[in-house]
């Protein structure tokens, strides 16, 4: 038994079948080879002419032999086809079958001397070939006895060309032959063993080659960048899924496809990469299906001129998304560190701010200064809070979530932990469309909206001051609105809201916004404002990545 990769091994059973498929495919090669043989046989027995020496020396029994050769060889052939009975059964009859009628047609032809006797070098040779040790030297010996037989038996005979042919030729013939015989089984015997030692190392790489091109075509399929191989004149031989993706591929696309039919900029930049051009690869493309693309062409081999060409896919918001990651991984260090810096002295002045209050001699404008400093010290805390979420985030983990099941929980934790009515909040043409984001981030920055919304909303007077909407942007990426009937964001500031540290209220810390856009962007995501009509003060949307980018991870269930 073989071991193939990573331990999937090839069975007995396995080898015996693929060494039974190649010996009935020797066998029946070697039945046509009889026919031929067989064939000729019988057009020269029976052409009207004897063509000396075959059948020579008895006629009747050369065509006799020739006929029975003929009739052998179509019913090896049939039963070859039929596979019965048992490939040991066929070639060890066929192998006796061989060496008695050609020791027929060697009699009838003038024994030793017409050279049909050499046909038995190639019947044993045959049969070593196809049944190996057991049979090899019985074959040979019964071959050699065979021809002892045929040339005492012309020995025996009366008549003038028995006389003519007993000499010591015949003998020295027979053995010459006969040692031939056994040397041919021999030697056939030795190649048939390195041959089979061959076919079961090349049927036990085979299996390795097949498990590791199965290894490596899973590796590839299961690759977030999209992974094309092309040939020099650009036809694309294989691609994965993610390139399927990507480029918005059909499945009932023909077969080997030319890359510029896929993608025309993608096209053109393979050629100018050919054609060895410096900016060559290094321009995002738009994929028909909405990705922003930036391709990557690296030749198998040394040269490009003269191998197969892969072709990498990186989606930009992937890239943009791993880029935010790092930022914010940078931010959250120089932070912590800020934080560490500044909470020992601002508690220090907030600690003798509160000794200072207690003394009984202050007047009201020290009473003043001191509820400054306590209120400054309490901002400048909330603010180092705010700033630290992003040191203590937890790492993105994206999932597909469902929005129409997790809007209706955020509505209704948002209202019992904030106490407010849920007649508040309206759902506007909410259907269930699958994203991919980290639904505790995700609540965090809904929340971070809602509460902004509310802040700027006239009281509750039983109408709705927050509404929910979700649908598809022109990239077909699903999006989720909420909207307020506040008083609106003025346009003066609208490009600077989500600037950290940016606010307009006095209590405020500028944080909120940008924390929430962060988030997205961590996520793949948008975070984007779109100013209102008359009805309605402000939109803010967050606009999701695709749900089949979350294909690795387990699908979320709220």
């Amino acid at each position: 038994m073989g071991t193939g990769l990573f331990g999937l091994t090839m069975s007995a059973a396995d080898s015996q079948s693929a060494f039974t498929a190649e010996n009935w495919r020797l066998l029946r090669s070697f039945n046509f080879y009889r026919l031929a043989i067989a064939l000729a046989a019988a057009a020269l027995a029976f052409s009207g002419e004897t063509v000396p020496p075959f059948g020579a020396g008895g006629p009747q029994l050369f065509k006799a032999a020739s006929l029975a050769y003929v009739g052998a060889a179509f019913l090896s052939i049939a039963a070859n086809y039929r596979r019965w009975p048992d490939f040991e059964t066929q070639a060890t009859f066929l192998a006796f079958v061989d060496i008695a009628l050609l020791t027929l047609l060697m009699h009838a032809s003038q024994g030793l001397e017409s050279g049909v006797g050499l046909l038995l070098l190639v019947a044993v040779a045959g049969a070593s070939l196809m049944l190996g040790t057991r049979l090899t030297i019985l074959f040979a010996a019964l071959a050699t006895i065979s021809i002892g037989i045929e040339v005492n038996w012309a020995f025996l005979t009366e008549g003038e060309w028995a006389a003519h042919r007993w000499n010591t030729d015949g003998y020295t013939q027979m053995g010459l032959l006969g040692i031939g015989l056994f040397a041919t089984a021999g030697l056939t015997q030795l190649l048939a063993q390195r041959l089979h030692a061959t076919e079961a190392l090349a049927q036990q790489r085979g299996v390795d080659l097949a498990n590791m091109a199965d290894v490596n075509d899973l590796i590839i399929q299961r690759m977030h960048s999209g992974v094309l191989a092309c040939d020099q004149d650009g036809r694309v031989r294989m691609l994965n899924k993610t390139a399927r993706s990507f480029l918005g591929i059909p499945v009932n696309t023909s077969d080997n496809p030319m890359l510029a039919d896929l993608s025309p900029e993608l096209g053109g930049q393979f050629q100018q990469w050919r054609e060895k051009s410096a900016s060559a690869g290094r321009s995002i493309i738009r994929s028909r299906s909405g990705y922003a693309l930036l391709p990557r062409f690296v030749p198998v081999g040394e040269r490009r001129d003269d191998s197969g060409i892969l072709v990498f896919l990186e989606d930009t918001a992937v890239l943009k998304q791993q880029a935010q990651q790092l930022k914010m991984s940078a931010l959250a260090r120089l932070t912590a560190s800020i934080a560490h810096e500044i909470r020992n002295p601002l508690g220090a002045i907030s600690h003798a701010a509160q000794l200072l209050d207690e003394a009984a001699d202050k007047g009201a404008e020290e009473t003043r200064l001191l509820r400054i400093i306590q209120d400054q010290s309490r901002r400048m805390n909330i603010i180092i809070e705010n700033v630290t979420q992003l040191a203590r985030r937890d790492k993105v983990n994206p999932v597909q979530l469902q929005l129409a099941p997790w809007i209706g929980e955020f509505i209704r934790q948002f209202t019992i932990t904030g106490k407010h009515p849920p007649e508040m909040f309206q759902t506007l043409g909410v259907t269930n469309l699958a994203t991919c984001v980290d639904p505790d981030q995700l609540q965090q920055v809904i929340g971070n909206l809602c509460q902004n919304a509310l802040r700027h909303s006239p009281a509750f007077s039983g109408q709705a001051l927050i509404a929910f909407k979700t649908g598809h942007d022109k990239d077909n990426r699903p999006f989720l609105d909420a909207v307020d009937w506040g008083s609106g964001v003025p346009p003066e500031i609208v490009d600077n809201i989500f600037d950290p540290f940016f606010t307009t209220t006095p209590k405020g810390t500028g944080l909120g916004l940008y924390i929430a856009r962060e988030l997205c962007e961590s996520n793949g995501a948008r975070l984007e404002y779109f100013p209102g009509d008359k009805s309605v003060g402000s939109r803010f949307r967050v606009t999701f990545a695709r749900a089949e980018e979350c294909s690795e991870f387990a699908v979320g269930s709220l």
